[in-house]
């Protein structure tokens, strides 16, 4: 049987020697891989809070939406005029002529406004509704005087300054 012979005082020091200097090495390793970690956080993190990148977000954000609502208020406004357009032509249309025939200005009123509405000139207007009530001239409406509100208007004095009297003849204020 032999012996083993325990390690000498020497060969136990370079082992703790060989031992602390791994263990260094270890840990300069793990220092190094924390460092690029928190380089690389760093950098993200410098994007996303960057001021130059956070005003050129709010610049193209603010461009876009301006850019929509100018589009969304365009075609509003093209609707509107439109609209404006197709009552203009059904009022031309209703208006009596010089002459006064009140049955012939029904008759080519009605004419006028089916063609309007077969030619599909008259299209945001509910164009039923209008064919449906040229089929019957004797009901159709006349433009011949201003309408009741416009009256209710003058005399208000809307738009104007109530102090200034009206040359119009009215009730008294």
């Amino acid at each position: 049987m032999s012996e083993s012979n325990p390690p000498s005082e020497q060969e136990n020091n370079l082992s703790i020697e060989e031992r602390k200097l791994l263990l260094a090495e270890r840990e300069l390793s793990l220092k190094e891989q924390e460092l690029r970690a928190n380089i690389n956080l760093k950098t993200r993190e410098v994007w996303f809070t960057s001021p130059v990148l956070i005003g050129i977000a709010s610049a193209v954000f603010g461009l876009l939406g301006t850019g929509v609502g100018a589009a969304l208020q365009g075609y509003a406004n093209i609707r509107l005029e439109r609209q404006k357009f197709e009552f203009l032509l059904i009022q031309t249309s209703l208006e009596p002529s010089a002459e006064g025939d009140s049955n012939d200005d029904r008759q080519e009123a009605a004419r006028q406004l089916i063609f309007l509405v077969d030619s599909g000139i008259i299209q945001s207007l509910d164009a039923e509704k209008i064919k449906q009530l040229a089929e019957e001239p004797e009901n159709l409406p006349t433009f011949s005087q201003a309408p009741s509100w416009w009256n209710f208007l003058e005399q208000s004095g809307s738009g104007r300054n109530s102090d200034v009297p009206s040359n119009r003849s009215g009730p008294a204020r």
